[in-house]
């Protein structure tokens, strides 16, 4: 064995050391997690070019592209198999309060008509026909968004209907999230699945010039709110998806990428023809972090904090469980009813004849909200996710017209009999 050890060691030298080596690729590979907002179906066509243009105008480099989801995205960043990320920016506002990130370059998307937007927002929608003509009409009727984290599929939506005096947590019938992809709202809105949609601004475009819309089936909600955007649109404008480097991104690849992000405008026709968008240099998202500031302090008004409604439940649950026992005790002292009797053939009844009819999940939900405990507390007990335990919150809330989860310890108690 040794003999033929020694062998293949003098082989290499001879050759000069050529071999396995000589095999590896001279150039890096940097890996690139981009939003698939529409899905994964068509993300290689869409990405395809601006990853071309990049090979070629960093040659020292291969790019990966990776299509990522709100949720995803989190856990390429902790393992850091990410050197650069492409989202909307309140993904990136959020993301950026745990992992260090720069704006390399700020997207400029070019529009099938020739225009060019540096801006989007949220189309709010209902299918053409419905009766639904404004943002206050959403009362009552269903609303199919993306995911309560979203920022264009649902939080710039929130904050319009906020500033109208609607509570998309309260005030619909019901509200429902659908996750990626978000064609997949529009489809279900005009095929009469839900009343009124929410997706960013420009799919309803794209949908329409792939063939799989007609716009005429479509009426945009508040859609005077911005006559010279070239988009269908139901709210304000924020800067459109930035380019991101991690932290750990090697500062001379950072560099090139940057250099050649801000080429692209002139590539367009040239070494880029086939790219979709150009880049140009980051804009302020301040506007962005403005709002989702505004969407925490609302998501913690709804939550009334744990140390003022954990007292009330702490003084609640025990006079119900000493009120129960009371009751069980007198039934056992009690004189038995004769069989036939209507008080001998009815069951005891443990709530008043108003009480709203809760799922067996909102019923774990709110014994857990009634015993004190944090959303993410009730998450981890009931092996749910913490988004799961506000939709049942809100939904708990419009039941028994509560304010506040004070509010609802105390609604809770006084159903009981």
């Amino acid at each position: 064995m040794r003999l033929v050890f020694l062998t293949l060691a003098a082989l290499a030298l001879l050759s000069g050391g050529r071999g396995i080596a000589q095999d590896a690729p001279s150039w890096g590979v940097a890996n690139v997690g981009v939003l698939a907002h529409r899905g994964t179906g068509d993300f290689e066509a869409t990405w395809a070019p601006l990853r071309s243009y990049l090979d070629t105008a960093v040659p020292a480099w291969r790019f990966q592209f990776t299509p990522v989801t709100l949720v995803s995205a989190r856990g390429q960043l902790e393992n850091r198999n990410l050197d650069f990320l492409i989202t909307n920016p309140g993904h990136y506002v959020t993301l950026e309060r745990e992992f260090p990130m720069s704006v390399l370059a700020t997207r400029v998307r070019h529009t099938a008509a020739g225009d060019l937007t540096r801006a989007f927002g949220s189309v709010i929608f209902t299918a053409a026909g419905s009766g639904i003509e404004a943002l206050r009409d959403v009362r009552g009727r269903s609303v199919l968004a993306v995911d309560a984290a979203a920022f264009g599929g649902f939080q710039v939506a929130w904050d319009e209907f906020a500033k109208q005096g609607v509570d998309l947590f309260r005030d619909p019938a019901s509200l429902a999230f659908t996750g990626f992809p978000q064609d997949q709202i529009v489809a279900r809105v005009l095929e009469g699945g839900a009343d009124v949609g929410i997706v960013r601004s420009g799919l309803l475009e794209a949908m329409a010039r792939e063939g799989r819309i007609d716009l005429a089936q479509v009426t945009v909600l508040n859609p005077n709110a911005d006559y010279g955007h070239p988009d269908r649109l139901s709210t304000r404008l924020y800067p459109e998806w930035p380019f991101l480097a991690l932290a750990g991104t090697e500062a001379a690849l950072r560099t090139a990428v940057a250099r050649a992000l801000l080429d692209t405008s002139a590539a367009i026709g040239g070494a880029g023809a086939d790219l979709a968008d150009s880049w140009e240099a980051p804009v302020s998202y301040h506007a962005v972090r403005d709002l989702l500031t505004a969407y925490d302090a609302a998501a913690a008004a709804r939550e009334t904090p744990a140390v003022s409604w954990v007292a009330l439940a702490a003084l609640v649950v025990p006079i119900l469980a000493a009120a129960g026992l009371l009751y069980r005790r007198g039934r056992r002292a009690g004189p038995e009813p004769q069989a036939g009797t209507p008080q001998a053939n009815a069951p005891a009844p443990d709530v008043r004849d108003d009480y709203p009819a809760l799922t067996r999940r909102e019923t774990e939900v709110l014994k857990q909200i009634c015993n004190g405990h944090s959303t993410k507390e009730i998450a981890r007990a009931l092996g749910i996710s913490p988004k799961t335990v506000e939709f049942h919150r809100s939904n708990l809330l419009r039941k028994f017209e509560a304010q506040s989860s004070l509010h609802l310890v105390k609604l809770a108690a006084d159903h009981r009999t």
